[in-house]
């Protein structure tokens, strides 16, 4: 595989921590689950950003020009129509920031990734209150991810 995400034959290819999420988010989640706990969700609608005609190597690159890095410890997203993402990005302030800006990405088709972003505490500061989702907050989260893309001259569309 080369360093941007695509294999050597040219294809668009899933990230190393995001194949072994996604083999082991699942039977964790089957764990947690009766525990009232999660390791799997649905990917809520209102978090969509836009859609990014590039492949998924170049949009990891991308975030990572803007400081996002790979969060290997979200739980796995499930698209409305069953996709499963592609990877979670974080961008912080600081590795001890209150708050962080979480990017979950989506292939939709060849050339084409979904980008869907919510504002959340930190886990790394707040583990409770990010496991439990207070203070998450989608609309801030899309409104400062489509100002990033925009900023940086990275065009999208929403649908």
């Amino acid at each position: 595989m080369a360093t941007n995400g695509t294999t050597t034959d040219g294809t668009d290819a899933i990230d190393l921590t995001t194949h072994v999420r996604r083999r082991i988010l699942p039977a964790l989640h089957r764990i947690k689950e009766p525990l009232g706990g999660y390791a799997i969700c649905r990917q809520h609608p209102k978090e969509y950003v836009g859609t990014v005609k590039r492949d998924l190597g170049a949009v990891r690159d991308a975030l990572a020009d803007l400081a996002f890095e790979p969060e290997p410890i979200a739980s796995l997203k499930v698209h409305d129509d069953g996709r499963l993402s592609a990877g979670s990005w974080v961008r912080r302030p600081s590795a001890l920031a209150t708050w962080q800006l979480h990017v979950t990405l989506f292939r939709r088709g060849e050339g084409t990734v979904e980008l869907f972003a919510h504002r959340e505490y930190s886990w790394l500061r707040h583990p409770y209150k990010h496991y439990t989702r207070e203070g998450w907050d989608t609309e801030s989260g899309v409104e400062r991810m489509r100002s990033l893309l925009s900023a940086h001259g990275i065009p999208f569309w929403v649908e």
